[in-house]
């Protein structure tokens, strides 16, 4: 038996022993201490569908839950982005696997899922929320991606202070407010890695390359140009010996035959190199775009709520209010 275990084997077996063999979270978490951040929420997430959703395993449902992922994969574009990671194994692996991952993407037409998307912090199926939210990041792969989802989580906390704010629960809306402030921090800590800075900002273009290789030759071209063309007084030397000169001769050639080494990308993947730099600064420009839009939209909404909240909300709505302006700003300037 192998000493290492990847985390998708880990999963597939909790997820076995949590829908099959009804052993508690507890019990899964505390067989593998080293995977627990990442499994808790994964697998809250099956108890909560679980229990809202009567699961048998029958043969015709592990294929038509297979069949089920794979469609809500490509309606999602997992599919199709480019990374490290094998999806194989997501459907090549047990039922459980299958059947949890569909529950969380692909069940969302009137299900525990689709429920729980619009629930507030006071709803019984709020956990069942967050805990979808993280199912999703777990499944996202690329800083830029995990920063998108998180600035789209932020503005779903900003309306939850709004709704907690209306209701009168101050000490709810504190709570919000920090899961607002750590997803905000988010986005700026990964778009601020150093894979995701902008290509323009790190690299010169082949144009801008191709510049400053040309610089010396221009200023070396020139000094030849301007040089005195003086002709010096003649000297008298004594002849060489005969194998003296021709080492001389051969070190001259030699010099001369050996120009400086050039370096150069090939066209096609300088094209490839410049595309992904390009698609790059595309995706890092339309999340600026979204992020301060939401900034302004939140900023706004939050000091409207300012003029009418119970008076017993306001400090706690001027809080979240300050907070999100001072991490929106954080994370438009990672950005640019």
């Amino acid at each position: 038996m192998s000493k290492t275990r990847t985390f998708e084997d880990v999963l597939d077996e909790c997820l076995g022993r949590l829908l099959v063999e009804n052993q508690t979270l507890e019990q899964c978490l505390q067989s593998f201490p080293q995977h627990s951040k990442e499994l808790k929420p994964i697998l809250e997430t099956a108890l909560a569908a679980r229990k809202m959703s009567a699961i048998q395993p029958r043969a015709e449902f592990k294929e038509r839950a297979r069949q089920q992922f794979r469609s809500a994969l490509q309606e999602t574009g997992l599919q199709k982005s480019r990374t490290s990671v094998n999806w194989g194994w997501l459907w090549q692996r047990s039922w459980a696997t299958a059947v949890t991952i569909v529950l969380v993407i692909s069940l969302a037409g009137g299900g525990t899922v689709y429920a729980a998307s619009g629930s507030m912090p006071d709803s019984l199926l709020y956990p069942v929320k967050l805990a979808t939210e993280q199912v999703e990041l777990a499944l996202t792969f690329s800083e830029l991606g995990k920063a998108e989802i998180h600035a789209r989580l932020a503005d779903k906390r900003i309306t939850e202070i709004i709704y907690l704010a209306e209701a009168d629960k101050p000490e709810k809306i504190a709570l919000i407010t920090e899961k607002m402030n750590t997803q905000l921090g988010k986005i700026t800590a990964l778009v601020s890695t150093p894979e995701m800075v902008s290509s323009a900002a790190v690299a010169p273009t082949l144009e801008q390359v191709a510049k400053t290789d040309e610089a010396p030759e221009l200023k070396q071209t020139t000094i030849a140009a301007e040089a005195p063309t003086t002709t010096p007084a003649p000297t008298l030397t004594a002849p060489l010996p005969p194998q003296a000169a021709a080492a001389e001769n051969a070190s001259g050639q030699k010099s001369k035959e050996q120009p400086a080494p050039e370096i150069a990308l090939s066209p096609s993947r300088a094209e490839e190199t410049n595309k992904e730099g390009s698609s790059k600064d595309d995706k890092r420009t339309k999340l600026k775009t979204i992020v301060e839009s939401q900034s302004n939209s939140n900023a706004a909404r939050l000091r409207a709520l300012l003029q009418t909240a119970p008076e017993s909300a306001k400090p706690a709505l001027q809080r979240a209010l300050d907070l999100s302006e001072a991490e929106y700003k954080k994370a438009i300037e990672a950005l640019k």
